[in-house]
């Protein structure tokens, strides 16, 4: 009797030794239909990690990459209007700062995005081209960064 469990207990261990450690095309091919929790736990084992699971992270949330603010064609959109705006800087400061001012505006309210940052534009009084053109550097600048997050 003893020798009998013996060999029951070395051919179950063969057979558990073969099922994991076997060719994974025959360990799929013998999972069949019932290719459950041996078949998942075999390709665990032949990944030598575990699968992503949605739960993963902190706290159980995955953690999902934010989709991107704006797409390509809003970049373009906006680095049309610079070159617009920089056009008629050339012949008229003062219209293309308000210009800047009231594009960036709203854009970026059209998408969501808070401009309490946003320079002012022209305020109404004599300026000199020179603090204009600084003025619409800075609003260039806020909307650059703006437009990369």
């Amino acid at each position: 009797m003893l020798i009998v469990l013996i060999i029951v207990v070395v051919v179950l261990a063969a057979g558990v030794a073969a099922w994991f450690l076997g060719p994974p095309a025959w360990r799929d091919s013998a999972s069949g239909a019932f290719g459950g929790l041996g078949a998942k736990l075999g390709r665990f084992i032949e990944s030598g990690r575990a699968p992503d699971h949605p739960a993963v992270g902190a706290g159980g949330a995955a953690a999902t990459p934010l989709p991107p603010r704006f797409t390509d064609g809003d970049r373009a959109y906006l680095n049309g209007v610079w070159k617009h705006v920089e056009s008629t800087f050339v012949t008229n400061p003062r219209v293309a700062v308000d210009l800047a001012h009231s594009t960036a505006s709203g854009f970026f309210t059209a998408h969501g995005v808070e401009i309490a940052g946003l320079p002012e534009g022209a305020d109404g009084l004599e300026e000199d081209t020179e603090s204009l053109r600084l003025r619409l550097l800075a609003i260039k600048a806020w909307s650059d960064r703006e437009a990369a997050r």
